[in-house]
């Protein structure tokens, strides 16, 4: 197999982007459960780590094994941006969702006590 082909630079571009996104998901799904220090600690380390791992196959995609270079660059840009994109908004909904629930077990006053609790009369 020819390396300096551009869909050999596609692939592991994209090979490099969907690992390291579903490693990010993963460590925030088990951080997510932990209390606040422990999940910023988990999630923040764990991005350290994977830039770390991320530049180094990087760097071996380019710098040794040479791939195509633009094919590898603009698709790892594109890639990374697309993934980074849903991982925000997926963790986003699903704790809005988490919110909703939490919401509906509370117990709302009525509304003739909320008023009052303003100053107004009923």
């Amino acid at each position: 197999m020819d390396v300096k082909n551009p869909f050999v630079a596609v692939i592991a571009a994209l090979a490099i982007s969907v690992a390291n996104s579903l490693l990010g998901y993963v460590v925030a799904k088990k951080a997510s459960t932990k209390e606040l220090n422990t999940f910023m600690g988990m999630v923040f380390g764990s991005l350290g780590i994977r830039a770390i791992i991320v530049v180094s196959l990087a760097y071996i995609g380019l710098g040794v094994i040479d791939l195509h270079k633009v094919a590898f660059a603009l698709t790892f840009s594109i890639s990374a941006f697309i993934a980074l994109m849903v991982e925000v908004f997926f963790f986003h909904f699903s704790m809005e969702k988490q919110k909703q629930i939490q919401l509906r077990n509370v117990k709302r006053p009525s509304k003739k006590k909320e008023l009052n609790v303003l100053g107004f009369t009923g």
